[in-house]
């Protein structure tokens, strides 16, 4: 999770092991330090922060132990909160993806998108997000945009979901980026409001990673969001296969 300057790592694998600490790197001072550590060792657990609190929910392999299934950090406290969070059973395992919009969380799996809100307590299914979400997304003005493949026109397109009406659509105006045409896999983030994409293609068993910012903007009537290449640029080349595994906005 980023936080201005800071990127704060929670839980995760050591030797194999799942573990419980977690420590924040500070990229500003170029240091880090340690936080207190969760109360049962997590790896891909979803996390979201909502009302100045970390919720990190599931990675935990243990469904008979459900009072540790959520977890809550509290910023401004820097201490671990209890917190009787209904589980979700069908996620308890293994998480892929988790975001924050409309100050709710939004959890996805290769299964499952269910929606939970910390502040009710509540938890939902959401059948229409599942449909395209990938890896490699983020979120915008409470927006989902993701990168994926049209099967219809064989080629790489950029998504957009609306969580409030629940449904997906594509951005206009970005139709015929090239290298989108035969990308290997791609991540995103928020920059300031635009959207910036890390593309990796293979070339001949190296790997290029090009970067792509886009602009975006409501248009028309029903409000369709459109996007503008504003840069595009092949930022690192590599002799060996790679692949791109985070893509985070840090401020500095």
């Amino acid at each position: 999770i980023v936080i201005g300057h800071e990127i704060y790592v929670l839980g995760g694998c050591i030797n194999g092991e799942l573990t419980t600490n977690v420590f924040v790197i500070d990229c500003l001072h170029n240091t880090f330090r340690f936080l207190p550590s969760m109360r049962v060792p997590r790896g891909c657990a979803a996390f979201g922060i909502v009302d100045g609190k970390i919720y990190v929910i599931g990675g935990y392999n243990k469904v008979d132990s459900l009072d540790n299934w959520v977890e809550v950090f509290d910023l401004e406290k820097q201490t671990w909160e209890s917190f009787s969070g209904l589980c979700n059973e069908e996620l308890y395992k293994i998480t892929l993806k988790s975001v924050v919009m409309n100050e709710k969380i939004y959890i996805m799996d290769r299964r499952y998108s269910v929606v939970y809100d910390p502040r009710k307590s509540v938890w939902e299914r959401d059948f229409i997000l599942n449909t395209y979400w990938e890896v490699g997304s983020c979120v915008i003005d409470n927006m989902l945009y993701t990168f994926g493949f049209d099967c219809q026109k064989s080629v790489y397109r950029i998504r957009v979901y609306d969580p409030r009406v629940r449904v997906w659509s594509f951005v206009k105006g970005v139709e015929n980026i090239p290298m989108m045409l035969k990308t290997q896999g791609s991540r995103m983030a928020n920059h300031g409001g635009d959207l910036t994409i890390l593309l990796n293609l293979d070339k001949s068993g190296g790997t290029e990673i090009w970067c792509i910012q886009v602009a975006l903007e409501r248009r028309g009537e029903h409000r369709e969001i459109w996007g503008k290449v504003l840069w595009s640029n092949l930022v690192l080349t590599l002799k060996n296969s790679s692949t791109i595994v985070q893509c985070l906005d840090i401020t500095i």
